[in-house]
């Protein structure tokens, strides 16, 4: 997932999240990661390459100018143009279970994500009769 300029690169060991569940997003705090992010940096040469962010020298952040180690192993200088978290986290909820997710599966507590996540407001839970059409055969 492509992170955007408010977001950190990766999310630290401790970080309040909010971790998809079944479908629903619920509390949670990361336990343990598996650190992988992936850095696309495009080189003074006007060339692309993607490169994880251990072999970068500098600011983790979309925009940095920063050093890449090339496979002569010489530093090269580059822009980082897009940052991808692949890391794996452990998290636990709140209730004590505790779950492998991926990046895309958390949002950091109190993000957009809440906003525009469904609730049951809209929803004609009192009014069963707006449900829809249903089905006859």
């Amino acid at each position: 997932m492509a992170q955007g300029s408010e977001e950190p690169p990766f999310l630290t060991v401790g970080t309040e999240v909010s971790a998809k569940y079944r479908g629903a997003f619920c509390e949670a705090s990361i336990k343990t990661i598996k650190k992988l992010v992936k850095c696309k940096i495009q080189y003074k040469n006007n060339t692309t390459g993607t490169v994880n962010d251990d072999g970068v020298k500098g600011a983790l952040k979309v925009g940095s100018v920063v050093e890449v180690k090339n496979s002569d192993g010489q530093l090269v200088d580059g822009v980082i143009t897009k940052l991808t978290d692949a890391s794996v986290y452990t998290v636990v909820f709140d209730d004590g279970d505790e779950r492998t997710l991926r990046r895309t599966s958390l949002c950091l507590k109190g993000e957009r994500h809440f906003n525009e996540s469904e609730t049951l407001d809209h929803l004609p839970l009192t009014d069963p009769e707006n449900f829809g059409t249903p089905v006859v055969q």
